[in-house]
Order: C-alpha cells, then structure tokens, then sequence
C-alpha cells in the first residue's frame, strides 16, 4: 500500500513539475546578439558568452535592490545591420517549424529603419519593409502564442544601411521543452 502511495507522490510530483514555465530572451541590436535563458528568478546569459574571470579576482559587491520588483522594460536601443538578421531567419524558420504553438511569445518588439544611399531606394526599401511584415506576420499568429506586441517601421534618409532592433521574450512549459527534446 505504501509503495502505491510513493509512486502516487512521485507521478504527481513530476506532473507538477512538468508545468513549470521556462524561457529565455533574445535581443538584437547594434551591440549584436543576447540570449538569456530564464527558470524562475535564475536568469542565464547563454550568447555572448560571459568572459570567465580569473581565481585570483574577486566578486565586487551588489547594491541592495529595491523592494519593489518592476517588470523588466527593455531600454530603446540601436538596431544592428539588417544583412545579419535576413541570415538567421532561415535557422529561426527551422526551430519554428519544430515548436509550433509550443511556445508562448511573451513580448515581440521589432522597429525596423529602412534606409539607403540614395532617398528613392530607401524609400522603396521602406515599402518593402512593410510588405515582408505584412507577410512575415499572419504566419507568426498561426504558429505562435504572442502576447505583447509592437512592430514598428521608419524611414531614415541620413542612415546608408538599413536596421534592425527585435526583442523577443518567450516561454514554453517544462513538460513542452522534455517531449521536444526527446523528439529531436
């Protein structure tokens, strides 16, 4: 009868873990590529990779933080070149067809400046800006759960390369991420 019981404890106990929500960030923009991943208050900086210090050295102490937690509200930045953004979208388009409607898109921000030498072509780049999200979007609604979104686009005629700035924040329930992990 208490084997029934601990077996009992140990289902349900997995249950309960397998719907713990984990997740990670990833932020684009001038400075290049951040990817955290997140299980709670545990927030690990995956790419870059932190540069390791040496023994010797030691930790310099934290400030106290203030009682009052915020909800992280990502600083405006730069956007990066948009060339390096168009080659990763062929290896986002792989993990995506892998997690559909797995994962739960937390926060998209996206702002895209369209921008070229001549006035015209950035013009024209602008437009076609906005055609590929018109595009690029309704698929991203069918295959993800996104909360908070905003895309936004702008012309710059001082700019000679166009940018890009995407922050994404996404989740997917511990139990999704194992069967995933097994099915790969």
């Amino acid at each position: 009868m208490t084997v029934w019981i601990v077996l009992g404890a140990i289902v349900a106990a997995l249950v309960l873990l397998s719907l713990i929500r984990v997740g990670g960030t990833v932020e684009y923009s001038r400075s290049g590529t951040l990817v955290h991943l997140r299980a709670g208050p545990l927030r690990i900086q995956v790419y870059p990779p932190k540069p390791r210090k040496k023994s010797g050295e030691k930790k310099p102490k934290r400030a106290k933080k203030s009682a009052k937690p915020q909800e992280e509200q990502p600083e405006p930045k730069l956007g990066g070149q948009l060339d390096t953004l168009k080659a990763m979208l062929p290896l986002v388009a792989d993990a995506a067809g892998q997690l559909r409607r797995k994962v739960r898109v937390d926060r998209l921000l996206l702002d895209v400046t369209a921008a070229a030498p001549d006035p015209a072509m950035a013009a024209l780049g602008f437009g076609g800006v906005n055609a590929a999200i018109g595009m690029i979007w309704p698929l991203l609604e069918n295959n993800f759960n996104i909360g908070d979104r905003r895309i936004r686009t702008k012309v710059d005629f001082n700019l000679t390369e166009p940018e890009a700035y995407l922050y994404a924040s996404f989740s997917l329930r511990l139990g999704q991420a194992v069967v995933l992990a097994l099915t790969l």
